[in-house]
């Protein structure tokens, strides 16, 4: 092989070794994680796994895969997908009045919105967490003080509008580390979160401490919601896989379970203005619950599709989620 030969045959030799070498770090350098990824405004996002709905002000506010966030001025009869500063999947919302709001989703992320939902920015991620794991839900009792809960008794808190976050899980009476799968106020600060093994922690001091409640149910919460009856008592619905659903009239001190006539699991759930409830869940369901908490209409969606929260939008209509973006119904009715 003649000198020049060989020459150019090592130089081919040693930069394919360096190339082999590098490339992984190349690689690394170049990836990028989702976290600080935009979601990419699509036209599918009207369509895409939608898991929570808020109200900021008139307008409504959806969440979902992708970091997608959906709003819409006019009840719900069209969507324009918002800006927002990251690709995690947003798990639930929340607006403290029509202007600020808070989305909350995987590898802790916490996203907030100044201008009632047009475009959201970061203000938290606990991705390097030992333990890692999803926020599920998101509450706010002010503009600055507000609450965020997850899985492995996963709570932070803030007093400044989310500008810190503080880790909140050791005022919570939970050894066990139990998945903490919503929060959810009823009036003056009270607070109840939705867990596993029948348990609801419940505070009375505005989240500076969460008691452990038994209903004596064994399974998971992945929902609960209340609200302050006119006795001063909170009424307290939570609901789960297998369609469990278990209420109190009395601030959670005494549960009764009630027969749903289904197995669908229950992930969602509001009340309407007449102080009824509907409960959503898998298989298209739309379940009613009178404003006594003793009677269950069952009355599925046609669509069949799974379906994440409930918002009610007038005395006459609802909006769901799910999959396949927000679908407005009209608003179930007690069965005669």
């Amino acid at each position: 092989m003649e000198a020049t030969e060989r020459k150019s045959h090592w130089f081919s030799v040693i930069l394919v070794a360096l190339i082999t070498l590098f490339s992984p770090f190349a690689t690394q350098a170049a990836y990028k994680d989702v976290i600080e990824m935009k979601a990419v405004k699509v036209d599918s996002a009207r369509s895409s796994l939608a898991l929570d709905i808020a109200k900021a002000g008139d307008r409504l506010v959806v969440v979902g895969e992708r970091g997608h966030v959906l709003y819409s001025d006019d009840n719900g009869e069209s969507w324009t997908q918002a800006a927002v500063a990251t690709r995690s999947q947003l798990n639930a919302v929340a607006f403290i009045n029509d202007k600020l709001g808070w989305a909350v989703g995987e590898d802790a992320v916490i996203v907030h919105t100044t201008d009632g939902g047009n475009s959201w920015t970061r203000q938290f991620d606990d991705r390097d967490a030992d333990m890692r794991g999803p926020l599920l839900d998101v509450v706010f009792l002010s503009e600055n003080e507000g609450f965020v809960v997850g899985v492995f008794n996963k709570m932070f808190k803030t007093t400044d509008g989310g500008v810190t976050w503080n880790d909140w899980s050791e005022h919570v009476d939970n050894l066990d580390d139990w998945h903490l799968f919503n929060i959810t106020t009823s009036a003056d600060g009270v607070l109840y979160i939705g867990s596993e093994q029948g348990l609801v922690f419940k505070s009375t001091d505005r989240g500076e401490s969460f008691v452990p409640i038994q209903t004596d149910h064994v399974g998971s919460f992945p929902g609960v919601i209340a609200r302050r009856g006119e006795d001063g008592s909170d009424r307290v619905i939570a609901f789960g896989p297998g369609g469990i659903i278990w209420v109190s009239s009395d601030s959670a001190e005494t549960w009764t379970k009630l027969e749903t006539e289904t197995l669908a699991g229950l992930l969602g759930g509001a009340w309407l203005l007449d102080g009824a409830a509907v409960i959503v869940g898998h298989e298209g369901m739309l379940l009613r619950i009178d404003r006594m908490l003793e009677e269950v209409d069952y009355q599925p969606n046609e669509s069949g599709l799974p379906l994440s929260a409930v918002l009610p939008v007038s005395e006459n209509r609802l909006i769901l989620v799910g999959f396949g973006g927000p679908l407005a119904v009209a608003t179930p009715q007690a069965v005669q």
